[in-house]
């Protein structure tokens, strides 16, 4: 896949009806050509984390980006990594406190690994597994540094008749508390999502109702909390779409990105919420008519989102973004990447840090990258 040029980007503000210039341009990954499922975070420093799998060495790294520089590539965990597309490997960063999880094979089956690092990612505590070792499936696994340095860790769980949504602590000394079933039926192999909001963590996810409503729900990661739906799509599926949800928050700004298809109609919806995840707004439509979804979002601070997905073409996949405002106000859609198939893209991830966003997914030559400057000018 070629690289993009510089691309002039014309989007609407959000929260205004004026035309803002933004502009996106290609960052070079310098990492090689056999690295894998990107993820991106803020790291709280006006920069941006980026963690990977590099399929030639058998490593799972981490690196900083800031100012147009990279730091040296750090490993978090070597060996029997499972690279999957859809059940990513990620971090989680606040301050110098980082967490990371990612998949091992154990067996026949595939077990979960999570880990802390106190030092920026120089050094980890050993792994740590949050369910039984069995040939089940468990994964899609979402994480949220707290305060006191521990991190809230979500994830779907196979070992009952069906999948449930899970949460558990990891401490400061890697060690795990607070187990919690949140959910004892969900979809069985959607994306997660955590995030902080003024009543304290929030998870979203695609729950299974008794009848094969596969919805977008909103709970909070404790025992005894009741989930809430985002929007009652209606969405009747025998089967998993593979295709989670995204939630970001901003002080008691909240928005949540999904894909859902009732009656065969796929759609990528956008919804904010003004009381931290509590209720929602109408939900605005942001595709342009062949979404496939796999979506991201970043909240930006003038109170608009920029949303990226992937559409399905005549010849390629390609990856979009787009800017919309709480009011319904959209962006323009911008393609700013593309590949053979929506398998071959991945699931582009993006995080905005001191109101740029970068972007990353796979490409057939490695990773490729993007930085959007939302600022106006």
């Amino acid at each position: 896949m070629k690289r993009l040029a510089f691309i002039p980007l014309l989007l609407l503000l959000g929260a205004a009806s004026q035309p803002v210039a933004m502009s996106v341009s290609v960052v070079s990954f310098p990492f090689g050509h056999s690295t894998a499922t990107p993820y991106v975070v803020s790291d709280d420093r006006g920069g941006f984390a980026v963690s990977w799998i590099d399929r030639g060495a058998k490593t799972f790294n981490l690196a900083r980006y800031a100012d147009g520089k990279w730091s040296k590539a750090m490993p978090i965990a070597q060996g029997d990594l499972l690279d999957n597309k859809a059940d990513y490997p990620s971090i989680a960063i606040a301050g110098n406190d980082v967490f990371a999880q990612w998949r091992g094979r154990a067996g026949d089956g595939a077990r979960i690994r999570l880990a802390r690092s106190g030092d920026g990612g120089a050094t980890w505590t050993a792994p740590v597994t949050p369910h039984p070792a069995m040939p089940r499936e468990f994964g899609f696994v979402s994480m949220l540094p707290l305060r006191d340095g521990t991190a809230r860790i979500v994830w779907l769980d196979g070992r009952e008749h069906q999948t449930s949504l899970r949460a558990v602590t990891l401490t400061r000394d890697g060690t795990l508390t607070s187990e919690a079933v949140i959910d004892a039926r969900v979809c069985d192999c959607c994306q997660t999502g955590i995030a902080s909001s003024p009543r304290g963590p929030v998870v979203v996810y695609r729950d299974r109702s008794d009848s094969e409503m596969r919805d977008i729900a909103i709970v909070q990661p404790v025992a005894g909390a009741r989930p809430t739906m985002v929007h009652e799509d209606h969405w009747h599926l025998v089967g998993c779409p593979v295709n989670g949800p995204r939630i970001v928050t901003r002080g008691t700004r909240t928005a949540v990105a999904w894909f859902t298809a009732p009656e065969d109609k796929p759609a990528v919806n956008v919804a904010f919420s003004r009381d931290g995840g509590a209720t929602f707004g109408t939900p605005i439509r942001i595709d342009v008519g062949h979404a496939a979804g796999r979506v991201d979002l970043a909240l930006l601070e003038d109170q608009s989102a920029v949303v990226t997905w992937v559409e399905t073409g005549k010849k390629t996949a390609q990856i979009l973004l787009r800017r919309v405002g709480e009011n319904g106000v959209l962006g323009q859609p911008q393609v700013v990447g593309s590949g053979v198939s929506p398998a071959s893209i991945g699931f582009p991830r993006l995080a905005v840090s001191n109101e740029a966003v970068l972007a990353a997914w796979n490409g057939e030559d490695g990773i490729h990258l993007v930085v959007i400057n939302s600022r106006k000018r």
